[in-house]
């Protein structure tokens, strides 16, 4: 029995220690060993939620609705030795030292590495050997956390270390619950709650310096969620985007505790990952990379990555995004407001999985005080941020085919590519000593397609020339997010999990 779609995949964490710059050790580690022996002994996909594997309609409908709502077994805090903590797959984003949740170093240093999804689910790993160690809710967070839907991508403050998110509680009328958990104490606070919006699949969304953008993008869950129930999958349940759908953008206080000062609107549109967003002038700016409709998702199922058939061509050139900027005027004023679109990059220079130096999130991309600047960008002269990095897909391979750097100011841009080479998610690591935002280094794991070999790519963040690569004797398999930490190691050295 095999999963139908890639976000379905079996979770394996990666890690990479960079002990110097001529030396990296590599350990990665399957993390749902107890699932996959348990398919290897039956042969079926147990029963439960995931993204998009199909299950049998027939099934009682009430049957559903427990087995997707029901906590998973291990409580609600992460436990040491629960064995059924490799029972899950738990697979997108990587956190270290998240606040309010338990340690899961077994070395008793009080380190924490945990996986999150799209549910409302950790699961903790130990920082060195990547051995399961136990579950957690959001509800180990804050009792009220207890929707089933998240974003995969929470936000973290660069200053305070605060993180942020949302939780949404589905249901004929649904709750959005955004709320933050304090790094110096531990503690989770409700920012907001917000009734009346549909329930959408919003994997990322966007902080600043003084508030929590949500945006609510414009592909729905149908029945309020409730065709989740019967199809058993978030993908069957989604409700592709339709002109009378638009985004709905929430601005939320999170210094005053004044909730959602003011409400936006645009043009419907459906993303997966935020870039960046500040304030400007009263407003905020915000950017995105944009579908229009939810085909990259539909991509993803592994009969048309790997299909060489007519039908598989046919999604090569599906599913590609635009990097777009938004302006969200006068956030403090009454009534709903306008979000205008400011630019959009072509498809053949846009990027998914954007990131940018981290020092510069929720700081503006080299803004000048006069509003037409943001109609203008070639008119910017303050050396701030401009700089965003990513992963190109223009036709050239199944998936991402190159590693661009765009200058949003100048409407420039430099591209690294390598023939029949599948570069990874781009990880910024800043220059310490560095001055420029660019001062810094990309790192990517990846495939070369012709050896069938994977390598650790390291690249000059400014130039965006190869610095070095470390070899591989194994494929990594293609994965979805990583971060890097400094200093974990005893010795002082440096590693990158992903």
């Amino acid at each position: 029995m095999a999963y139908a779609h890639w976000f379905d995949a079996f979770a394996q964490t990666h890690r990479f220690h960079i002990v110097s710059p001529t030396k990296v050790i590599y350990n990665s580690r399957h993390t749902c060993d107890a699932l996959i022996e348990q398919i290897q002994k039956t042969g079926q996909i147990p029963a439960g939620f995931s993204f998009a594997q199909r299950r049998d309609p027939c099934q009682n409908l009430f049957r559903k609705f427990l087995s997707i709502f029901q906590p998973a077994e291990g409580g609600s805090s992460c436990g040491r030795g629960d064995g059924k903590a490799a029972g899950v797959k738990v697979n997108v984003t990587v956190s270290t030292d998240f606040p309010g949740l338990d340690p899961t170093a077994k070395d008793g240093s009080g380190r924490s590495l945990y996986t999150k999804t799209d549910g409302n689910i950790f699961q903790g790993l130990d920082p060195e050997t990547l051995e399961p160690v136990g579950l957690a809710r959001q509800t180990a967070l804050h009792p009220d956390l207890k929707g089933n839907i998240t974003a995969s991508h929470s936000q973290q403050d660069q200053e305070s270390g605060d993180v942020f998110n949302y939780n949404l509680e589905l249901g004929r009328a649904c709750v959005y619950r955004v709320f933050r958990t304090s790094k110096a104490t531990g503690k989770t606070e409700i920012l907001t709650t917000i009734t009346g919006a549909p329930s959408a699949y919003i994997h990322s969304f966007f902080l600043t310096k003084n508030y929590v953008l949500l945006c609510v993008f414009s592909a729905h869950f149908g029945m309020g969620g409730l065709k989740i129930l019967y199809h058993k999958n978030m993908l069957d349940a989604l409700d592709d985007v339709s002109p009378e759908k638009n985004a709905l953008w929430y601005v939320v206080d999170r210094q005053h505790g004044r909730g959602v000062v003011r409400k936006f609107e645009s043009d419907p549109f459906f993303a997966f990952h935020t870039s960046n967003a500040w304030e400007e002038n009263g407003g905020i700016v915000a950017e995105i990379s944009v579908f229009e409709n939810i085909d990259i998702i539909k991509k993803f199922y592994m009969h048309n990555l790997l299909g060489e058939g007519a039908e598989a061509a046919r999604w090569l050139h599906k599913g590609r995004p635009r990097f777009s900027r938004f302006w969200l005027p006068d956030v403090e004023a009454e009534g709903v407001g306008r979000v205008q679109k400011v630019w959009e990059q072509h498809h053949d220079i846009s990027m998914e999985l954007p990131t940018v130096n981290p020092r510069y999130c929720t700081r503006s991309n080299r803004y000048a005080p006069p509003p037409i600047s943001l109609l203008l960008p070639r008119m910017l002269t303050s050396p701030l941020t401009s700089f965003t990095y990513g992963l190109l897909n223009r036709g050239k391979s199944t998936l991402l085919d190159g590693i661009i750097k765009f200058d949003s100011v100048e409407q420039q841009h430099k591209i690294w590519e390598q023939h029949a080479h599948t570069p990874g998610e781009t990880i910024f690591i800043a220059d310490p000593a560095g001055s420029s935002e660019d001062d810094g280094v990309l790192l990517s794991v990846v495939l070369n397609g012709i050896t069938g070999l994977s390598y650790l790519l390291a690249l000059d963040s400014a130039s965006m020339k190869e610095l070095a690569r470390a070899e591989m004797k194994v494929a990594v398999p293609f994965g979805f997010h990583g971060t890097f930490v400094k200093g974990w190691e005893g010795g002082g050295g440096e590693g990158g999990a992903s």
